[in-house]
């Protein structure tokens, strides 16, 4: 067992070493243009689908220590936690399956000291598009907006896995535009829970749609 876990960090590391003097310097080579991008609110928790997390790279170099990205606690999660230390975001670690009950609770602290959190909505295993109900309880329990936003750009690769998991091209221009702050009341019935998560999902799904008939 524990020869597996030191071949699966050796392996983590050496694709890591590989992958991050081009990782980074293709982040600098991104153009991006922000709609209806709202800087200077508090805390707020960034919704996005999972096969679309390019968006996220829209945040300023100086800005990124305050924003943190839940990464799960798989071995591909280990990988993207390294990679996004090092261009500048913070983390926290956990997944509906592993540490989520951690991860829950590190968000919401996160969001009380006034730090951002980035939620991918219908991670970690899909199905796509549809967003889960932990976003909804995060944004209860701490009361911080969510802001719906939607990435869309000319794509190099698009992965066959459940997500569609797309990577522009280097030099690509990204457009991100944001939608207005939807806050969940903390008193809510499981019900209005539902409300509210089908709220999300449409207005991501709306966001997604009509910027892809404008770029």
């Amino acid at each position: 067992m524990e020869n597996k876990k030191f071949k699966e960090k050796l392996k983590i590391n050496s694709l890591y070493s590989l992958i991050i003097p081009i990782f980074y310097f293709y982040d600098l080579s991104l153009r991006h243009k922000k709609v209806n991008y709202k800087k200077g609110l508090p805390a707020v928790i960034y919704a996005i689908w999972h096969g679309k997390q390019y968006g996220l790279s829209c945040i300023e170099k100086k800005d990124r220590k305050n924003l943190s990205i839940l990464v799960s606690k798989s071995n591909d999660g280990e990988l993207i936690a390294k990679i996004c230390d090092t261009i500048g975001y913070s983390l926290i670690r956990g997944s509906k399956g592993r540490g989520g009950a951690k991860a829950l609770r590190e968000g919401i602290s996160a969001l009380n000291d006034g730090q951002n959190i980035a939620y991918t909505v219908d991670g970690p295993k899909g199905p796509i598009y549809k967003v889960k109900e932990g976003i909804i309880k995060i944004a209860q329990l701490s009361r911080a907006p969510i802001i719906p936003m939607a990435p869309q750009t000319k794509v190099l690769f698009e992965a066959n896995s459940w997500d569609k998991y797309q990577i522009p091209y280097p030099f690509g221009k990204i457009t991100t535009t944001f939608g207005e702050p939807i806050y969940v009341p903390k008193d809510i019935t499981e019900e209005e829970q539902e409300y509210y998560r089908q709220k999300l999902e449409d207005k991501l799904l709306e966001l997604s749609n009509k910027i892809h008939n404008t770029v």
